[in-house]
């Protein structure tokens, strides 16, 4: 006579057996699947990769190539200029912020590089780490890293400061070295960050030196029509004229070098040829 209770025991053991099995037999088929980066603007996008890794894509960055001139010339900081009243002087230093750089395509969409956070007033601050001290002995820049890659057509900047980061802890490493005190653009005078600094040699027989702090701030659109490649890092190509700036100046009047940058900084920085 057939065993109903013994047999109704057994299928299920059965049945847990064969989905054990088999279950065992799927996952290491999955782990065998090759794992890589699968997004497509990453640098080390994987084309055989099966599955995504977790956290292991990199980006491609942009960058700045800063051409630097004075009308048809390479700017120096040893050349000698000259005044309205064909007086000598030398820039001995020239530093400022250009900051929050964004483009845009035809649609009006606007794109930046990938945000950073820093501590601020122990709360979180999120920002584009996009805040360059520009010197004119340096030509190259980092903008940070970006995660797509559009068909640009302007491109918007700013000459100075967005916002306030005073309030950003300079004891935390997120905090970017030319955003604390120890600035070359930190204003001892007002304590405060500022748009630029300028040192001057104004009689060039004697070794004193001026220094005049701007705090005046500019919004730049440039069209720019730019096609981003994915996975690749990416370069803007600008140049600047100083003679623009100073070509109001007079040696005998600091303010009149504030007055001069403001007047004429419009139409100082375009697309390099």
């Amino acid at each position: 006579m057939l065993n109903t209770k013994n047999s109704m025991k057994q299928i299920p053991m059965v049945w847990v057996l064969f989905v054990t099995v088999l279950c065992m037999t799927l996952w290491g088929a999955c782990n065998t699947r090759t794992e890589g980066c699968l997004e497509l603007n990453a640098n080390n996008f994987d084309l055989d990769a099966e599955r995504p890794c977790k956290d292991c894509c990199t980006y491609p960055s942009i960058n700045l190539l800063l051409t630097q001139k004075w009308n048809d010339d390479n700017f120096s900081n040893e050349d000698t200029l000259y005044d309205i009243h064909a007086q000598p002087y030398k820039i001995q230093d020239l530093k400022y912020f250009l900051s929050s750089w964004s483009w845009n395509n035809s649609d009006g969409d606007i794109f930046t590089v990938d945000s950073i956070s820093g501590t601020c007033n122990q709360s979180t601050l999120m920002f584009t780490p996009d805040i360059l001290t520009t010197d004119t002995r340096k030509f190259n820049y980092k903008l940070g890293t970006i995660r797509v890659a559009p068909l640009a057509d302007s491109l918007f900047f700013t000459f100075g400061l967005v916002e306030d980061f005073s309030c950003l802890d300079p004891g935390e490493a997120s905090t970017p070295s030319n955003l604390k005190a120890q600035s070359s653009l930190w204003n001892p005078n007002t304590a405060m960050l500022a748009t630029l600094r300028l040192v001057l040699q104004r009689d060039l027989e004697i070794a004193t030196y001026d220094t005049v702090f701007l705090t005046t701030k500019k919004d730049i659109y440039l069209p720019y029509a730019f096609q981003f490649r994915n996975g690749f890092n990416e370069q803007f190509n600008l140049t600047i004229n100083y003679a623009q700036w100073f070509q109001d100046v007079d040696i005998g009047d600091l303010t009149s070098f504030e007055n001069s940058i403001v007047a004429h900084f419009e139409g100082s920085i375009s697309p390099t040829p």
